[in-house]
């Protein structure tokens, strides 16, 4: 989303929120994002990029319902539909996902930047995609603790290097590796929790390197990985903050087949169900959870 000069999002969070009489730690609470977002929302600028940040629909519409206004009395006519940020999260599909991402998501795409799977070998049609392999054991994840932004590092240097080549094209993201490394790092918690942050990060680096925005957004989790995890993680809560924090939800099932939506909600539930609820009692909960969570 662009941002002006004078920070009228910025200004107009503010106001409404000390109207309010609400502290940036309640908003940020009650909007699903950190404190220090909110900061950088209403400064205009974050402390660790000195940049404004890209702030998506999603977060914009937290945001709005927290302070109990629209989007439209935030921004104005500023308002857009921001290149979505797709959570892809495959519950039978198996092996590479080239081809599963680039049929559900290709259209709007003239090239990918595919950040693989390590544990799978990825093919795409000549000048369809770069692909990159960043094995566990180096940068970005050289030890067993995950930093977070040094996954944003890795990806800006991979920008980096094609991006003379891909100004002016549709550029889309698609990053598959998330939940290997889940199994691989110690803070397993913190990949999911960095999603809430992660599409602002990409939208920084495709106006810096590419001069304009991603054609989408793809992060893809598989469910046996989160499975795997076991007690390491909560799965549900695991499950509702990667369904809070991504623009659509797609699920990805054998073959190149997927379904999106309400149903591809319902299904990342049904696989999350809580040792000791019913099938048919989990069954009404998730029906009614992902008519309100739906968000494609």
């Amino acid at each position: 989303m662009p941002h002006p000069t004078t920070n009228e999002l910025g200004h107009e969070v503010r106001d409404r929120r000390t109207a309010l009489g609400l502290s940036v730690r309640a908003l940020a609470q009650a909007a699903g994002v950190s404190a220090g977002y909110v900061t950088a929302i209403e400064n205009g600028r974050s402390a660790s990029t000195g940049r404004a940040p890209d702030v998506s629909l999603r977060v914009l519409d937290g945001i709005a319902t927290a302070l109990d206004c629209t989007i439209d009395d935030l921004t104005g006519s500023r308002a857009h539909v921001d290149a979505p940020h797709v959570l892809l999260y495959c519950v039978d599909a198996t092996g590479p996902l080239f081809a599963t991402v680039d049929h559900a998501f290709g259209t709007d795409v003239d090239h990918w930047i595919y950040i693989a799977d390590p544990r799978y070998t990825e093919i795409a049609p000549e000048g369809r995609a770069t692909i990159c392999v960043w094995e566990l054991g180096a940068f970005p994840y050289a030890d067993s603790h995950l930093e977070p932004q040094d996954i944003l590092t890795a990806l800006e240097r991979e920008v980096a290097k094609v991006a003379k080549s891909l100004k002016g094209k549709r550029v889309g993201l698609a990053i598959m590796d998330c939940s290997a490394v889940m199994r691989y790092v110690q803070n397993a918690a913190d990949e999911v929790e960095f999603e809430r942050e992660w599409h602002d990060g990409v939208h920084r680096i495709w106006h810096e390197h590419l001069q304009g925005e991603p054609a989408v957004d793809v992060c893809g989790y598989r469910h046996a990985d989160v499975e795997a995890l076991g007690l390491t993680i909560d799965q549900l809560g695991t499950a509702l903050t990667l369904i809070g924090t991504h623009d659509r939800v797609v699920v990805a099932e054998a073959g190149d087949s997927t379904i999106s939506g309400r149903a591809a909600i319902r299904r990342i539930l049904t696989e999350a169900r809580p040792v000791g609820v019913s099938a048919s009692a989990w069954r009404e909960i998730t029906r009614a959870a992902a008519a309100s969570l739906a968000v494609a």
